[in-house]
């Protein structure tokens, strides 16, 4: 076979990159933009299929839109799957220009939501990253300060919410795609955003690149090492971070909060890897060095009375006495408690699902029977304290004396923010729980509740 036939070390990287699984009967969706990158790695996924003709494999273009020559790339495309017998999909996507983020990120967001939003579980979603693209994703990095995290550069596997993206291209140069594409005579199209030096990428690409490959040849090569080193590096302090996550993290009506009394004992690195980790488990992106600074001197280690916030894209960390919480300011606002009758069901969902209210059935199933039961002779309701009355008190169990229902939310430290969604348990009009926190004492409980729990969403 040609030397410059890359279609032997091209199974090699996806049989590595899909191990243990193997490359048949895969189900293989392609990226297609129409440039050399792509064609390339559909013309190689042509030539896999019919070696391997139990794999399912199509291809998926999008038009942003931005280019007039954007109609005649889709075309491109489409002519293009139709020689090689591959299925063919595109998709449209409008942008539109974000405050503080660069059309570059809003057109590569939406660009992935399109492109994974047809995947099932075991699907693999393919872009043609090579080598080249590897060495100015580093550089960038290295211009924004990154950390361990950002120089990870590009991965060739990522678990997405269904599926998995893969690069399998990553292992080969800009030259010998080129090359590649030389020899089997393919055609491809050159988006002319491509030349604008305006943007960092190109810049480096025409710029800087070309000079550092001239004084070192092998540089592509040995930053793609570097970058396989750094993601073994961040995966160690991954499981560092999960560890400490586990012995630090508490829970306040289910909700994590992480006590700042524990995350003063670690050093100021480990505390950073494992508030980013917090970040990633609540759907967030990193934080900055910056932001990580300010949640730890401003919000953390704020004054005793004090109740700070920092804001983060529609939600907030705050500090109540001495946790850390994480908040969703906009659905809280908008939450709207209603009295609720109870049914028997096992899940209740609360102000437009913020709130799910289970009623755990264990052991046995006379247990679900009581349940039952107890729904169908007895008026079970969920109330919040809006809707209770005003001067209504309580005795908790195992405590002395009566207290108002808002002087008891403070006293079981129910952060503000959380106190007009405490559900409360009324059963033929009497209240019973305040659930999560306390059953009313010398009250007769009905047995069937006591595996009752709620949790914050």
């Amino acid at each position: 076979m040609n030397n410059n036939d890359l279609f032997t070390a091209f199974q090699e990287q996806l049989r590595f990159i899909l191990a243990p699984q193997s490359i048949a009967g895969q189900d293989f969706h392609i990226a297609l933009s129409g440039g050399l990158d792509s064609v390339v790695l559909l013309h190689l996924f042509s030539r896999l299929q019919k070696l391997e003709p139990q794999c399912q494999v199509c291809a998926h273009h999008i038009n942003h839109g931005l280019s007039d020559n954007a109609a005649h790339w889709q075309q491109f495309c489409e002519n293009l799957c139709a020689s090689l017998a591959i299925p063919f999909h595109f998709s449209r996507v409008h942008l539109v220009k974000q405050n503080r983020t660069s059309l570059e990120a809003v057109a590569r967001e939406k660009r992935y939501a399109c492109l994974s939003s047809d995947l099932s579980k075991n699907s693999y979603l393919l872009t043609a990253h090579h080598q080249d693209d590897q060495l100015e994703t580093l550089l960038l990095a290295l211009k924004r300060g990154a950390g361990t995290t950002g120089l990870q550069g590009i991965q060739k596997k990522q678990k997405l919410h269904h599926g998995y993206l893969i690069r399998p291209l990553l292992d080969f140069s800009r030259e010998q795609l080129e090359t590649y594409a030389a020899l089997f005579q393919l055609d491809w199209i050159e988006d002319e955003s491509n030349q604008d030096s305006v943007f960092d990428r190109n810049f480096i690409r025409h710029s800087i690149t070309p000079l550092l490959k001239r004084r070192w040849p092998g540089i592509g090569k040995a930053v793609a090492r570097s970058a396989t080193i750094f993601q073994q590096q961040q995966q160690v302090l991954d499981e560092v971070a999960a560890a400490d996550f586990e012995k630090i993290v508490e829970f306040s009506l289910n909700q994590q909060v992480l006590p700042v009394g524990k995350l003063a004992l670690l050093s100021p690195g480990r505390r950073n890897n494992l508030l980013r980790l917090w970040f990633k488990k609540n759907n967030l992106v990193y934080p900055s060095a910056v932001q990580l600074q300010t949640l730890w001197t401003d919000v953390a280690l704020a004054d005793k009375d004090a109740q700070p916030v920092l804001q983060f894209k529609g939600r907030s960390i705050r500090r109540y006495r001495q946790d850390l919480y994480f908040v969703e300011d906009k659905k809280i606002a908008q939450s709207v408690p209603q009295r609720t009758r109870w049914l028997g069901q096992d899940k209740i969902a609360l102000c437009d699902g913020l709130i799910n209210l289970f009623f755990a059935i264990e052991q046995s199933r006379q247990s679900a029977i009581d349940l039952r039961d107890l729904a169908a002779c007895a008026k079970v309701e969920i109330c919040f304290r809006s809707q209770l009355p005003a001067n209504l008190s309580c005795l908790p169990a195992g405590r002395t004396g009566s207290r108002s229902i808002k002087k008891l939310l403070h006293e079981y430290h129910v952060p503000p923010w959380l106190r007009d969604l405490v559900p409360f348990i009324v059963i033929d009009g009497e209240l019973k729980i305040a659930v999560g926190l306390w059953y009313c004492q010398n009250e007769n409980i009905p047995p069937q509740l006591d595996d009752l729990r709620v949790s914050f969403l």
